[in-house]
């Protein structure tokens, strides 16, 4: 297996290369400092442009040859169901080439397990296109976007679109796609989130101003910021996805355009319970929905078999209208079909990895010896990632720092009770059973070379000391009860509720955890419910202590991705509804107190911060006070992530980072994919 070192090489590189992102760049290595327009303007990155594709004949010969197609496309073209391949790409000089290890040939599909619609994010995540993307060293390019200027103080962008670009459908894909986005979605809130901070600039007093999208022609737009804005190319990479819709289609549906009952009719009629939740799904959740056009290598289409993502297999087909090619001039992707099938059980989805169906799943160390046994007849060899997560997934545990119950929320809010939980286990045994002897023990807290990181966090409060654990308890008022479990001083009964999603990986984590915590008098339960319902709970503040979290506390920086380290918004499992009330501006949610607040007060710093020196030194300062308070608990390292891959399978990458800046497996780009024949 590889090294951990080259793991470690990995996160410097990338931490490196987002730190340096965080002026601004997009590749160039220019690192623009944020101004306020009055003050000094510091430079701006030089604008940068989609590689032109020099494989690929020059276009102004306006041959036909140049491009070419799966043989499925030129049988609909020959029996007229389809335009010309030339008639669906953008301009030929617009066409976006991949670049890649080796060129592919067309075919074959890939297969996967799911959990019905709670794996959106999964699939979603591997056929996103967003307006630019992360680079594996951590700078950003266009994608959809061809490329950009930006003037002297950051504060306008210039955006430059494909020509000739469509839609899944075959529809122009314009600039009034993306100020219809904006405005009609995004700042109305039509599909069901609030405006994130990439839209938003700060001044120095932490006031926030939204941005302006002007068309300048069908293919440029403009975004204007009243205050520098330097990270915005990287916030559109994490943010992107969200930042274009089809117009044509949307004034189909909506309530504006159609009116509130008809909407509400067509909302029926999709099978949705009304326009507000049709705006939800078709936007939010719109990579779900069959006959929706997207921009993805891969689409669902209505009138076809296997369309529902919440069925027992559900499949997506190759886009016609796929705008990026090869170096050959091969319309992407390669493959025909990402095909998935719903399983009950993680051991199912072993077993169809054992046996070769699952052609590249990411598997748990704990099956590493059946796997390797099965390599030859299974087909597939091991890749390994590295990860950023400040602890291993099954081994975090979130307790929600508003739960409603309030003697829970004092108890929670109590770090003695925190250190408790945490040196009552034993993280040498805990990480030799859950990892099968792979892991160590260990706090969470950032990965060597990440920002922020300090031996000191990483070991703090990770002694086993189950005699001081109870002593902590007592100290935080619990009193042992006639049974053996601690109890409130009022005499009712204080029962540890874990929760987690169902398929979460964490039963054994929580199984072992619960001995633990009951050694030392805390009565414990366990529930896994489904992903949604987790992500409700959530939403609403109505979940306790989450093991295993979809968001954990993970980040390559938090300077641009905060969200799950800090409370900007309902998301993260640990802050609960204080995200609400930082996003709400103190009208919901729950008001924090002391470090908690100290940490939003310090967020509203580092987005109205005037260089890249002092975000970085506020980033610090908010790094430190999760050092201070451990809201989150590791138990175990986050070992690199483990992929069983079909070893046929061309151009999946040896080794990347795993983490949601880069989309998790979405890096390693899918439509460029293919099977060796």
């Amino acid at each position: 297996m590889r090294s951990r070192v080259l793991v470690l090489l990995m996160i410097v590189t990338i931490t490196l290369g987002l730190l340096a992102g965080c002026g601004g760049t997009a590749g160039t290595g220019t690192v623009p400092e944020p101004t306020k327009k009055a003050q000094e303007p510091t430079k701006a990155p030089e604008a940068t442009a989609a590689p032109k594709p020099t494989a690929i004949p020059d276009s102004k010969t306006g041959s036909k040859s140049q491009f070419t197609e799966p043989e499925e496309f030129k049988a609909l073209v020959e029996a007229g169901k389809l335009p010309e391949l030339e008639k669906r790409l953008p301009a030929a000089d617009d066409v976006m080439v991949e670049y890649m290890e080796s060129t592919g040939n067309y075919g074959g599909e890939l297969n996967f397990t799911f959990n019905g619609k709670s794996s959106q994010w999964y699939y979603g995540k591997i056929t996103e296109e967003a307006l630019f993307r992360f680079k594996t060293d951590g700078t950003v390019e266009p994608n959809v976007a061809k490329g950009y200027d930006v003037n002297d103080d950051a504060t306008v962008y210039t955006i430059y679109l494909r020509e000739g670009m469509k839609w899944s459908d075959g529809e122009p894909f314009t600039a009034d796609d993306v100020i219809f986005f904006y405005y009609e979605m995004c700042v109305e809130e039509t599909f069901g989130k609030s405006l994130w901070d990439c839209f938003k600039v700060t001044d120095p007093d932490g006031n926030d101003s939204i941005a302006k999208f002007e068309k300048v022609d069908d293919y440029t737009f403009t975004v204007t910021f009243e205050y520098s804005k330097p990270t915005f190319l990287e916030n559109l990479a994490i943010n992107g996805k969200w930042c274009f819709a089809p117009a044509h289609w949307y004034k189909e549906i909506l309530p504006k355009f159609i009116g509130e009952e008809a909407a509400n009719a067509k909302a029926k009629e999709m099978g949705y319970s009304d326009a507000v939740a049709m705006g939800k799904e078709t936007g939010y959740y719109y990579w779900n929905v069959p006959g929706r056009p997207t921009l993805r290598p891969w689409v669902v289409f209505e009138d076809v078999e296997h369309n529902d993502c919440d069925g027992e297999y559900f499949v997506m087909r190759r886009n016609p209208y796929y705008w990026k090619v090869d170096e050959k001039g091969q319309q992407l992707p390669y493959i025909n079909e990402l095909r998935f099938l719903r399983v009950s059980d993680p051991q199912q989805t072993l077993l169809k990895i054992l046996d070769g169906t699952v052609n590249i799943f990411a598997v748990s160390y704990t099956d590493y010896d059946v796997l390797t046994a099965n390599m030859d007849k299974g087909g597939y060899e091991f890749v390994e990632w590295s990860s950023v997560s400040w602890a291993d997934l099954v081994s975090q545990l979130h307790l929600n720092q508003t739960v409603k119950d309030l003697k829970k929320r004092e108890l929670f809010q109590n770090p003695d009770f925190r250190q408790a939980l945490s040196i009552a286990v034993d993280r040498e045994e805990y990480a030799a059973l859950i990892s099968d002897g792979f892991a160590d023990g260990r706090q969470a807290a950032p990965s060597k070379g990440a920002m922020g990181y300090s031996e000191e966090w990483a070991t703090k409060w990770t002694e086993y000391n189950p005699e001081k654990a109870k002593e902590l308890l007592e100290s935080c008022g619990l009193v042992k009860g006639s049974d053996g479990y601690y109890d409130f001083k009022d005499g009712t009964d204080f029962v540890l509720n874990l929760q987690t999603f169902t398929d979460s990986g964490a039963d054994s984590s929580a199984e072992i955890l619960m001995k633990y915590y009951n050694d030392v008098g805390i009565q414990t339960t366990y529930k896994p419910v489904d992903r949604s319902v987790l992500d409700n709970m959530t939403t609403s503040n109505d979940h306790e202590a989450v093991l295993a979290p979809v968001s954990s506390a993970t980040s390559v920086s938090i300077i641009l991705r905060p969200d799950t380290l800090v409370p900007v918004r309902n998301y993260t499992p640990w802050y609960g509804a204080v995200g609400n009330w930082y996003a709400s501006k103190g009208a919901e949610g729950v008001e924090p107190t002391g470090d908690l607040k100290k940490l939003c007060e310090l967020y509203d710093e580092l987005k109205g911060a005037m260089n890249a020196k002092e975000q970085e030194e506020i980033a610090l300062k908010m790094l430190r006070l999760h050092e201070d308070n451990i809201w989150v608990i590791g138990y175990m390292e986050s070992l690199p992530v483990l992929i069983a891959k079909d070893k046929n399978i061309r151009n999946f990458p040896e080794n990347s980072i795993f983490c949601d800046e880069f989309r998790d497996f979405g890096i390693a780009h899918y439509q460029c994919l293919y099977f060796a024949q």
